[in-house]
């Protein structure tokens, strides 16, 4: 594991060792956390970002490296609907889930 130093201020300081101390673990450990949710949530939004700007949703969540389900949730979440056809969503949706499950594949087709 490597190292990183950065700058904050003692209140921020005081702040993570108030939620350490809450959760009993030391300030590096909530520190990593904060950092790794950090980052997943970025990654989402970079995806949102991507998708808004007319990347597919799968191409969104694989250049930024979000998860898709993370993606369809939090689409929902803010009310964000698809700019493509129903077409190429149900063949984004076949690719995904469909792979194993001819009926899911039929169902998917079948939607109007």
């Amino acid at each position: 594991m490597n190292n990183l130093s950065v700058r904050m201020n003692k209140e921020l300081i005081d702040e993570l060792d108030r939620i350490a101390k809450l959760l009993g673990v030391d300030r590096a450990t909530i520190v990593r956390k904060i950092i790794n949710n950090g980052v997943e949530q970025q990654k989402i939004e970079v995806a949102i970002d991507l998708f808004q700007k007319g990347d597919t949703l799968e191409r969104a969540a694989n250049i930024s490296g979000a998860l898709l389900w993370d993606l369809f949730d939090e689409l929902k979440n803010r009310g964000i609907t698809s700019k493509f056809d129903i077409e190429q969503e149900k063949d984004t949706y076949i690719r995904i889930f469909g792979k194993e499950n001819k009926d899911l594949v039929k169902k998917i087709r079948d939607i109007k």
